[in-house]
């Protein structure tokens, strides 16, 4: 059956096709959630919807139990199952975490136990980033902390382990298209791995270096950057480069 012969969804999700895909994809994430780690009932998720009855299984789906699933799709009700809508992506934010981080969204509330810190910016564009707790009082912003982990706690309590920090984060790689990455500093080691692992699942891979000495001095993480058609160059240039540039950031991150 080709991709152009299902009639509805419900077609498709009975079909071998889709039966083939989601048996693919719980084979890669070791049959268990990629939000919690639970090992029951266990759905296949679309990330995105941009190659709908022809997925990427490596880029396109995600594991998740019920619980996680059906928590992301109310927080993602304005996602349409059918193709060919606007350019909509979601784009994971990294860069070294420092006391009055950058980045708009993991705005952690330490009394819910959700832990999808993505925010919607626009019609276009929703941005996802390293789990942490910005509390803005230095209290988890420690040498090797990732902004969480540190074991001497903070304002906030010792809520997570590390290796809480650690699933988080790969959990929203796994939930995001692109990954952006903005380096000013050479010991930014949590943001090396994240690039790397961003890289063997195959996302897009955009880097901004401060200076084009540091980007020299890095020249093999800057090999890591990589385009794979997700998203559209227009939509790179117009909604994330000048939204990051720009309307978030106020203009400071100089590139």
């Amino acid at each position: 059956m080709g991709n152009n012969d299902f009639q509805t969804l419900s077609d498709y999700y009975n079909s071998p096709e889709w039966a083939a895909k989601r048996n693919e994809r719980l084979r890669i994430d070791g049959y268990k959630c990629a939000r919690c780690g639970f090992t029951r009932a266990l759905e296949v998720h679309h990330i995105n919807y941009n190659r709908i009855f022809a997925e990427d299984v490596s880029r396109d789906l995600i594991t998740l139990c019920k619980k996680c699933h059906n928590e992301i799709e109310k927080q993602k009700q304005w996602l349409d199952p059918i193709p060919n809508q606007p350019e909509h992506h979601t784009a994971y934010l990294a860069g070294k975490i420092r006391k009055n981080d950058w980045r708009p969204c993991n705005k952690w509330d330490p009394d819910i136990s959700d832990f999808d810190i993505s925010e919607r910016v626009n019609d276009s564009l929703t941005v996802t980033g390293p789990f942490f707790i910005p509390c803005d009082h230095g209290c988890y912003h420690g040498p090797e902390s990732h902004g969480v982990g540190a074991t001497n706690g903070g304002c906030c309590g010792d809520y997570l382990t590390r290796d809480d920090v650690f699933r988080i984060c790969k959990s929203q790689i796994d939930r995001a298209e692109i990954l952006f990455a903005f380096i000013d500093c050479i010991n930014c080691f949590g943001t090396i791995a994240e690039i790397g692992y961003a890289h063997a699942k195959g996302k897009e891979i955009i880097i901004y270096f401060e200076t084009e000495h540091l980007k020299e001095e890095m020249w093999f993480v800057d090999k890591m950057q990589q385009r794979n058609g997700i998203a559209t160059d227009a939509w790179i240039n117009e909604q994330l480069i000048s939204l990051v540039k720009n309307d978030i950031y106020d203009g400071e991150i100089p590139f």
